[in-house]
């Protein structure tokens, strides 16, 4: 795993309420939008639930008109003659309940009461006077107050002459105005300022409505209007929320799902590692390196380290290969070299000190190792000698001729990490030509007690030293490895035993105190008495 337990529980943690967070987000809008567009459809439910209202009121009338009836009614005829008539017409529209004949602003006969008398104008002003052509109104002519619509039909420009058509509204509107659950409660046929609701026998005025309607449509043929009373379209909605539940609750957990499993992603690929690079979360920690023979300290390795805020220390063993495999290790690389360049001063300006650096078969392509080191490092101008160790965890060769030459050059001085523990080849050597083989540790804790071995570390030895290579013995921690490898003349020494790896500007200090403690244990063998 690439953080540590504290830090890995706590990264999950955050996923887990990352997930959570975004699942119920995600919930919320998904139930949002559900509901909107609920709303939107019960709205335009209620919409045509009104307009469908206005048209069978408007098929009920229609028949009246001039151009829907079959026989039209001759008024030059006398009431008796025409009341047979007009009862036939009003038993074929069936609707019907009377009409009533207008003559020079009187009403002269009815189908339902025979000849009459009556000022048009006193009697229905608003149809006389031409504001309207629909009445909503009490009967007159029966003893029952029962709601009655009246349509006025006028025969001359004057309005003086016509016909009057009463329906028997009180009785229709049970069939008109019928409630259409959920979307209408109540549905009220609107004639000017008279109201009429479904099951009642009373008109009321607008303003006893007992509450202000969802909408009102009117029809583009008759003086009148349909409104419509009940719940909001989004509070209809809101009651179907359960309905919507399971799908979005469904929607939600994929989600979450898929944020935790994305978002774990983050824990091994390349966005920690190119996160800590860019907030130099890297610190450059150095081992030293010292001489077998007079305990000296030639040199350092710089390795690199990792302490994220969040997620405490990461181990090298972990990073490194994934910066390998995201294509991070020569930022990672050219991070280090530009560190140990800023650093020069810590190191002491003594012949032949050099300062180690690991790189990566890869950061050979394309010449890109020689760029970065005349950009990086020889600008600088460093009193030390720089190594670059290259791994055998790569093949190392894919690295060009060119490229070694190169660096031989400019003075840089070549190494192969963790010899016999890789793509091992003899090969090598003559490919790189390096200047130094470096001991695997595996081989060096294996001193005195695993003979096999003991005998490959010795074979590596004895073809270091007919090769003429300089051979660096890591992981020494005893000083029965320090003798060891001492009688078999290994140059140099690096491990527990001397030092552990030490932050980059805490070395000088280490260092310090290293050479006197070096020069005390000399003097003390000097002065000892033969």
């Amino acid at each position: 795993m690439l953080f540590s337990q504290t830090g890995l529980a706590r990264y999950r943690y955050y996923r887990i309420a990352l997930a959570c967070a975004l699942g119920v987000c995600t919930l919320l809008l998904t139930l949002g939008i559900r509901i909107y567009e609920q709303a939107q459809v019960i709205a335009e439910d209620q919409q045509r639930v009104a307009i469908h209202t206005v048209e069978k009121l408007e098929k009920l009338l229609d028949p009246a008109s001039p151009a829907g009836r079959a026989i039209p009614i001759d008024q030059t005829l006398s009431c008796n003659a025409l009341q047979p008539v007009m009862q036939q017409t009003v038993a074929r529209m069936q609707t019907l309940r009377s009409i009533s004949l207008v003559s020079n602003g009187t009403i002269t006969c009815s189908s339902l009461i025979g000849a009459l008398d009556l000022n048009f104008n006193k009697t229905l002003p608003s149809l006389a006077q031409g504001k309207t052509q629909l009445d909503l109104r009490a009967s007159k002519w029966s003893r029952v107050d029962a709601p009655t619509l009246v349509l006025w039909q006028p025969t001359t420009p004057d309005n003086l002459n016509g016909e009057l058509f009463v329906y028997n509204i009180g009785i229709l509107s049970n069939f008109l105005l019928e409630p259409q659950l959920p979307y209408a409660a109540h549905i009220v046929l609107n004639v000017g300022n008279q109201n009429l609701e479904y099951g009642s026998d009373t008109i009321v005025e607008t303003s006893d409505l007992p509450h202000p309607a969802l909408l009102s449509v009117s029809s583009d043929k008759y003086d009148f209007s349909v409104s419509l009373f009940g719940e909001e379209a989004s509070d209809l909605a809101w009651n179907e929320l359960f309905t919507h539940l399971p799908l979005s609750l469904l929607i939600s957990l994929l989600t979450a799902t898929a944020v935790y499993l994305l978002s774990g992603s983050r824990i091994s690929l390349a966005y920690p590692i190119s996160h800590g690079i860019s907030h130099r979360e890297f610190k450059v920690y150095c081992q030293p390196i010292i001489n077998s023979t007079d305990g000296r300290c030639i040199g350092v390795e710089t390795l690199m380290r990792w302490k994220n805020r969040r997620q405490e220390w990461v181990s090298p063993d972990v990073f490194i290969p994934l910066a390998e495999q995201h294509g991070l290790i020569i930022s990672l690389t050219r991070y280090l070299i530009q560190t140990v360049a800023n650093n020069l001063e810590v190191f002491p300006a003594t012949p032949g000190f050099y300062v180690s650096i690991n790189v990566a078969a890869q950061h050979f392509n394309n010449m890109e190792i020689v760029d970065d080191i005349r950009t990086l490092w020889l600008p600088a101008q460093p009193s030390v000698s720089l190594m670059l160790e290259l791994t055998e965890r790569t093949r190392l060769q894919e690295l060009r001729a060119a490229e070694i030459s190169q660096l031989k050059e400019m003075g840089i001085l070549l190494a192969i990490d963790d010899f016999g523990t890789g793509h091992s080849s003899l090969s090598y050597l003559k490919t790189l030509n390096p200047d130094v083989l470096k001991i695997d540790q595996a081989f060096t804790a294996s001193i005195g007690t695993d003979a096999i071995n003991a005998t490959v570390t010795d074979t590596i030895i004895t073809l270091a030293q007919r090769l003429n290579l300089k051979l660096i013995a890591e992981g020494v921690e005893t000083r029965e490895q320090v003798e060891y490898l001492r009688q078999r003349k290994v140059d140099s020494l690096q491990g527990y035993y001397f030092a552990r790896p030490m932050p980059i500007e805490v070395f000088p200090i280490w260092l310090e105190r290293y050479n006197k403690s070096t020069q005390i244990i000399t003097l003390r063998e000097e002065t000892k008495p033969a």
